[in-house]
């Protein structure tokens, strides 16, 4: 009979077995296999501690104190290093002699208890997020290709996951406020990239919620069906001045003329929603296809120092038919400029989130360096930004809540973003440097949540924050 051992073994154990009338296999692992069980083998020692009673406690200690050497010498440790750690750790976070244990921690972050269901969305979004997507995050932010996998495989996981703000009669989640700001946070705390693309996609998914049977029977049933997805092209509705795009009314819809310099998802969503000025300046949202035609033109993909994958081109129309059937809604005048300023904080949720997953990396920094201040400056940030993300949730659907202290909270999330990016690049020292690494992300995606639907109360304010 022959029972299977595949785990690490001390190096005289194959010569006991084999005269103790018995054949034992064995293999010499390469020095990348060799470290991984090492690894293996300080866990299946750690838990022979475990369970040992007095008698056998020393020997299993014994035990790990052989595996830690081996790990110590086949990673070339310094073993003067190694105590200088543990002593730098025990001076800012004592031993263990109080014989302390931890039976819970008040969590300071009190938003509204969310329904069980879309509690379990966000749990199962964050698994994916975690295993799928902060791994890979710096090659999604420069790799289209990579990113338009990585969100169909998202959609593949469950579909509702780009169906949050859709009704459910509609086949959508219907998801509240306070889960779908929890869901933005989240995002943007594991990939800026895939945050970004997957919100154009939400809000046009918002639009089409609101928009005709036609519409809905003709484009979202379709979007359903076929995991397509679509993106917006009317941020250019919120500048002052000659309009961008005009559209004129014709027999049977609009004639859409005019350039939109900045539409994301090339490539990656099947359509668009675009904004247009109509002759009594109105504001007009239409449906169209994501692909060049003989009156629809889009430039080239757009070089951006962050984001870079998402697929950012401009488009140019001229004389574009827009079919009546083809028109989601038409606002009054300004209208976009009066939601901005009642939604003055939904985009500081990006930030808040970036701040986030930058700090992560500040806490794993201040682990590695053991030094004072650094700790010091995580637990400062830490602080600020649970208190902001506390204060954020309590007031952004208060309509009470004048403007002014909402728009205070978002600029407090874009500074905080910009902070917290700025010492993990510190913490991380020269390795913050190189192309791949996260802390230089963070920076980099902070800078375009500081400008992402920006008006300009937002920049005075920044301004004033920041000089």
């Amino acid at each position: 009979m022959i029972n299977k051992y595949p785990k690490l073994v001390r190096d005289k154990i194959p010569e006991i077995i084999n005269t103790n009338h018995s054949q034992c296999q064995v293999k010499q692992l390469n020095i990348h296999e060799y470290k991984q069980a090492l690894k293996d083998k300080l866990i299946e020692e750690s838990q022979e501690v475990f369970q040992a009673d007095e008698s056998n406690l020393m020997e299993e200690i014994a035990d790990v104190y052989e595996v830690i050497e081996a790990l110590i010498s086949v990673y070339n440790l310094d073993k003067k290093e190694i105590q200088k750690v543990k002593e730098n750790k025990a001076q800012v976070k004592g031993k263990f002699q109080k014989k302390l244990l931890l039976l819970a921690i008040e969590n300071e972050i009190k938003v509204d208890a969310l329904p069980p269901s879309e509690t379990n969305i966000l749990t199962e979004a964050e698994d994916f997020l975690k295993k799928e997507i902060l791994p890979q995050a710096h090659l999604i932010d420069k790799n289209s290709n990579i990113l338009k996998e990585k969100i169909s495989l998202m959609n593949e996981l469950n579909p509702d996951f780009f169906r949050l703000r859709l009704k459910q009669n509609l086949g959508g989640v219907a998801m509240s406020n306070q889960g779908f700001y929890s869901w933005q946070t989240m995002m943007a705390k594991y990939s800026g990239s895939l945050c970004f693309l997957q919100t154009q996609h939400q809000s046009a998914m918002a639009m089409l919620n609101q928009s005709n049977r036609e519409i809905q029977e003709k484009y979202l049933a379709k979007i359903l069906t076929e995991n397509l997805f679509c993106g917006v092209g009317f941020s250019h509705l919120r500048r002052q001045g000659k309009p961008l795009v005009t559209a004129t009314p014709v027999k049977g819809g609009y004639e859409l003329t005019g350039f939109v310099p900045w539409i994301t998802g090339y490539d990656i969503f099947s359509y668009f929603i675009i904004g247009a000025t109509s002759i009594d300046r109105c504001q007009l949202y239409g449906i169209l296809p994501f692909l060049p035609h003989n009156n629809l033109k889009f430039s080239t993909v757009m070089n951006l120092c962050a984001m870079n994958s998402t697929n950012t081109v401009s488009a140019t129309l001229t004389q574009w038919f827009l079919p009546e059937e083809d028109v989601i809604m038409i606002n009054p005048p300004d209208a976009i400029h009066q939601k901005d300023e009642k939604n003055v904080l939904h985009n500081g949720f990006f930030a808040l989130g970036c701040a986030q997953g930058a700090l992560k990396i500040l806490e794993d920094n201040s682990q590695k360096l053991q030094l004072a201040q650094v700790n010091d400056t995580y637990n400062q940030l830490k602080t600020e930004i649970e208190d902001l993300q506390q204060n954020m949730f309590n007031i952004v659907d208060d309509e009470a809540i004048d403007f002014r202290q909402k728009l205070t909270l978002r600029v407090k999330a874009i500074n905080l973003a910009f902070r917290s990016s700025i010492v993990a690049i510190i913490s991380s020292k020269g390795q913050a440097n190189q192309e791949n690494h996260p802390a230089n992300r963070y920076y980099r995606e902070a800078l375009v949540y500081s400008v992402s639907g920006q008006t300009i109360p937002i920049l005075q304010e920044s301004l004033i924050l920041n000089s």
